[in-house]
């Protein structure tokens, strides 16, 4: 395809998020995309194509239309199939556009399993940064002895989320190593800020590069307003460090608070995401 419609499918693809445009503009670059359907009229509008590398093959499904549901996931199913049937070493994926359910579930009867389903959400530069300038809270860097009063919180403020979901609880409890070495390869960067009151560890934030991986209220300080105080200190800092560029998070489907808390505090919505991977006897 030429450059202006591959440049019309990444913008498609940017509605799921940006990491699967970044993907799929560079697997276009090495000429490893495949469109099996794109149409910018008729009853289907939208792209569905598979882009890869050496270790993945990741199928992406975007549509904005669809009036002939059953049309399209034939094509999606007969597409699928070689690669299902297929002995394939490499892991396989499938992440569709969150406002199309029914493609989400015809994806999950081939047996696929979601990974994930959510949004994510951009920090609005525009918006006026407020800071507490008379915050309670003392900021404080990862170290090591921090490790029991980081299980406590990350269990506890995730345990209801968890629940609800059918996740594993007390998952950093059972992990402490596993924990360990993520906290201190994080903030190894700089991108582990605790946030302490009177010895008490209220609350924490995580960032990989432009983005927030994690915001964290101990449940007994929710509802306080530290939220806002975190969430502004993390923002804060990564503008610093990323003056020309965006600042994202993620956050789960389910997690409707969380979305209304974001969005509250000048995050908009720029992408919907539903990513599935294909289980394999072999991994």
């Amino acid at each position: 395809m030429d450059k202006e419609n591959n440049d019309k499918i990444l913008r498609l693809i940017s509605l799921i998020s940006t990491g699967a445009e970044d993907y799929v503009r560079t697997a276009f670059a090495k000429q490893r995309v495949t469109v099996v359907y794109y149409e910018e009229s008729g009853d289907n509008q939208g792209v569905f194509c598979f882009a890869e590398d050496d270790d993945c093959i990741i199928a992406y499904a975007v549509f904005n239309q669809i009036a002939r549901i059953g049309l399209l996931l034939r094509v999606i199913e007969n597409s699928m199939k070689p690669y299902l049937e297929a002995d394939e070493c490499r892991e396989l994926c499938f992440n569709v556009y969150g406002e199309n359910r029914d493609v989400i579930e015809f994806v999950r009867s081939l047996g696929f399993v979601s990974d994930m389903e959510g949004y994510q959400l951009m920090y609005d530069s525009a918006s006026q940064l407020l800071l507490d300038e008379q915050s309670e809270l003392w900021e404080r860097e990862f170290t090591p002895d921090m490790l029991e009063s980081f299980i406590e919180l990350f269990d506890g403020a995730y345990y209801s989320l968890n629940e609800d979901n059918g996740w594993e609880v007390d998952r950093y409890r059972n992990n402490p190593d596993t924990f360990m070495r993520t906290l201190t390869g994080y903030g190894s960067a700089g991108g582990v800020q605790s946030f302490w009151l009177h010895h008490q560890l209220v609350g924490a934030c995580i960032s990989e590069g432009q983005f927030i991986r994690d915001v964290v209220v101990a449940p007994q300080y929710q509802n306080c307003g530290y939220g806002r105080t975190i969430l502004q200190g993390c923002v804060k800092r990564m503008r610093a460090l990323y003056a020309e560029g965006n600042i994202y998070l993620r956050v789960a489907a389910s997690n409707t608070g969380a979305k209304r808390f974001y969005e509250r505090n000048h995050f908009v919505e720029c992408g919907f995401f539903a990513d599935h991977t294909y289980p394999s006897p072999d991994r």
